[in-house]
Formats: C-alpha cells, structure tokens, sequence
C-alpha cells in the first residue's frame, strides 16, 4: 500500500512538472517587451524585442521590401509566435521607424545592412546567453539572410527563408511564362502586351530593374500570384493603421528610398550555385508565389545539402504566408522549427 502510495504521488508530481519544452520555457523567465534604438554600424535603428520568456530561443526577423518593414504586421498576425521564441523585429536603416529618426542615413547597401545585422546578432547572442539565434529571412530579407548564413552559420541555430530569393532576373523570367498562360487564357490582350514589352523593355516602358519589376508585380497582384488569400489585404491595412508609432508612416516613401539606393545589391544576388548551408534550413513557401517564384526556391532547395532541411509549404499563400496564413504560419514555424509536435 505504501509503494502504491508513493508511485501515485511520483505520477503526479510527473504529470505537473513533466511537460513538453515547450511548456516549460513558457513559464520560466522574464517577460520581455522592449522597444528602442541601437545604434548599428553607427546608425540609430529601431528594434523590437517581444517574448514571453527571456529563457526561450532568439529569432531574429529580417523584414522585406526593400525598406518595408514587417513590424506591426508581426504584432498583428503573428504574436503567437512570442510564445516559443524571442522575436526580434528590426527595421533596416532607411526603412521603418528607423528611417523616421533619419530619413537620409549613409551607407544604405547590402554591405552594410549585413554588418547592422551581425552587430545586431552579436548583442543578441550575448544579452540573452545564447551561443546561437534563429535567423529569418522575408524577401528581401532572405538575400540578408543568406548571407548572413553563408558567412557565420555558427552564429545561427538555423536559418529560416520566408518567400526565398533566389535569382530575382530568373525568377521573373518564370513569372512572365505563368502570366502569358493566364492572360491567354483570360483573353488578356492588354497583359499580353505588356508582357511582350517587358521581355524587351525600353527605358520609355520601364527604366531600369527595378521599374520594370514593378511593372510585372502589377500584373502579378492582378492574377493572384502575389497576395493569393485575397481578405488578407483587408486585414494588412488594418495592421499598417493600427499602430500609433507607425501611424504617420509614409510606406511608398520608405520604400522608394530603400529600394532605389539597394536595387543594384537586389538584382545581383544569386544563390542557384550555392549548394550547401552549413546549418538546419526551413523554407516557408507560399504555393501560389509567382512575385518571387516558389518553384524556384523548391529546386535550390533540391540542390541543398545541409544537415537538416525542411519545405513547409503554405498552399493558401501567395508572397506572403506570414499574412495570408497567420495562425497556419506561426503553428507551423514553432512545431517544425522547434520539433515541437
């Protein structure tokens, strides 16, 4: 009776202490919610730092755009995710509310940005005793990331690609045949025109990559091979208007900045030859991306060696699954990313 006894209080001090990891870290440690300056690379650049423990992994977040940064929609759509993770929202120098403490900083290059980010990588690695952060990349941010990656994989625990640039000239060449089936198909003459100009573009169509880019995204959006998940455009301005700091945010502005002074660093990036990463790697895909083509992120993908490698593919999603699929996003990062089932 006495051995029967003390095995039903083992069971149950085992079935209030014994938890998944998951549980644990959420009730150990120090909230944390800190919004401030740092100064990066010598630039005051706004940081956002949220999580329900202190104790739980670092991931530090690489916003798109360029210059269009993600932070209220992280607020918005995906706080979850501060359940399990540190989140580390940064807006870029020349993006965000960083450009708003200085809208005409020095140094806005690729080179740059990525010295901003290991300065970043390393306060983070020390300020929370973690021998190695997650890393992820949105976009334009999954060029920062990899290179990050490509550099200093023992900084990272893992390196996450949202929306992964591959080759952004292929990429559209890709988009253009998708395009020229749907207008076809749609009886498009006008799309199949433009289209036909921008095989060819001449600076009276569209000047430069960048201009041309924006050209084709245009008729990208129309067919849904940007924002797929059409309600979410409902919800994402609600995000961009909900927040008091960001009220008075000129999103075009920031972006025409970002993107004019980064658009050669952009257009050059290639990863198609890079065939090994040194460090678990997700790639978060939305099935229907034709802005930055999936399918062209799925064959490197193919062609990757790492020690662990993963495709989650969010098949309601065009561009952007952090938005179209929030709570299927930030379920899916925590349970594949942290192996928590």
């Amino acid at each position: 009776m006495v051995i029967r006894k003390v095995i039903f209080a083992l069971l149950a001090l085992w079935l209030l202490t014994g938890h998944s990891d998951a549980q644990i870290s959420r009730r150990s440690g120090r909230k944390v919610d800190e919004r401030s300056f740092m100064v990066l690379g010598g630039e005051r650049q706004y940081v956002e730092i949220t999580g329900e423990s202190d104790k739980n992994p670092v991931l530090l977040f690489i916003h798109g755009g360029p210059g269009w940064p993600q932070t209220p929609q992280l607020r918005y759509f995906n706080a979850e995710i501060t359940k399990d993770f540190t989140l580390v929202a940064w807006d870029q120098r020349g993006a965000g509310l960083s450009f708003m403490e200085n809208p005409a900083p020095k140094n806005v290059t690729l080179e740059q940005i990525l010295a901003d980010a290991g300065e970043l990588t390393a306060t983070l690695r020390k300020r929370f005793g973690q021998r190695k952060i997650y890393l992820a990349g949105y976009s334009w941010g999954s060029i920062v990331g990899m290179n990050l990656v490509l550099k200093h994989p023992d900084h990272y625990a893992a390196y996450i690609g949202i929306a992964q640039i591959v080759n952004i000239r292929r990429g559209m060449e890709i988009s253009r045949s998708w395009l020229a089936v749907r207008a076809s198909e749609k009886g498009d003459s006008e799309a199949l025109r433009t289209l036909d100009k921008l095989r060819n573009p001449t600076k009276d169509f569209c000047a430069g990559d960048l201009q041309c880019f924006i050209k084709q995204y245009e008729l990208v959006m129309k067919y849904g091979g940007a924002v797929h998940n059409r309600e979410a455009d409902k919800e994402n301005e609600i995000a961009l208007s909900k927040y008091d700091d960001y009220k008075s945010y000129d999103w075009n502005k920031g972006f025409e900045f970002s993107a004019a002074a980064l658009a050669k660093d952009m257009f050059a990036a290639d990863f198609s030859n890079v065939k090994e990463l040194r460090l678990p790697v997700y790639l978060f895909l939305g099935r229907h991306d034709w802005n930055v083509p999936s399918v062209l992120a799925e064959e490197f993908f193919n062609n990757l060696s790492a020690p662990k490698k993963t495709i989650v593919w969010m098949e309601n999603s065009g561009h952007s699954p952090l938005e179209e699929e929030p709570k299927e996003f930030n379920r899916r990062l925590v349970e594949t990313v942290l192996d928590r089932r």
